[in-house]
């Protein structure tokens, strides 16, 4: 499958980006990004409309979770169902621990907001290579990238304890596939065709 020009470029980029993270200093959480323009409180709740504002993740995590537990959701490749379903799992979690952040901004709650958002990001980085890559590759590449994932989020908030915060790895976790996903869908065509998820 690497004889296949588009994946090399893909795995040089990943390779590119490793390096290029890794060769500058750690780069700790700024206590100045927990504060945040609206910190009006409704109905004793504080940041009332930062924490509202992730209703919506909460509400489209149970409807995709809902609509694939119940297999009623249309598109999609069956053998990325657990893709699929780890993926609005990580949308619902996003809304509550986004919620909680919110509420109390600090390294402790966003903890609990950037867990969710690594889990969500890997099993859609997952199937986005299923879908357009291979199914097989996907599979392989699912759990090693949810790990990795977490382990970003637990890494940074332990060097955050022990003085030294270190973003690097959760940064490559976060915007690694933001370059990625546009360029395989450039580079790859969908496997989905009349193939859909029932």
């Amino acid at each position: 499958m690497l004889a296949d020009n588009r994946l090399k470029i893909i795995l040089a980029i990943i390779i590119v980006a490793i390096i290029a993270v890794f060769s500058i200093a750690p780069i700790a959480q700024q206590p100045d990004d927990h504060n945040f323009a609206d910190r009006r409180s409704l109905f004793n709740i504080a940041n009332f409309f930062n924490v509202l504002s992730n209703l919506p993740f909460v509400i489209i995590g149970i409807m995709g979770m809902r609509l694939i537990a119940l297999r009623q959701a249309t598109g999609g490749l069956a053998e990325l169902q657990a893709m699929y379903l780890t993926f609005f799992a990580g949308v619902f979690l996003i809304g509550l621990g986004s919620a909680y952040y919110h509420h109390q901004p600090d390294n402790q709650t966003l903890l609990w907001n950037r867990l969710p958002m690594t889990i969500a990001f890997m099993a859609l980085f997952s199937a986005i290579v299923g879908e357009y890559i291979s199914t097989q590759l996907a599979r392989k590449l699912f759990v090693p990238l949810l790990i990795f994932g977490i382990v970003s989020v637990v890494y940074w908030y332990a060097t955050e304890l022990d003085g030294h915060g270190d973003l690097r790895a959760y940064m490559l976790v976060q915007f690694l596939p933001v370059v990625l996903i546009p360029l395989i869908l450039w580079l790859f065509d969908s496997t989905l065709n009349n193939d859909k998820y029932i």
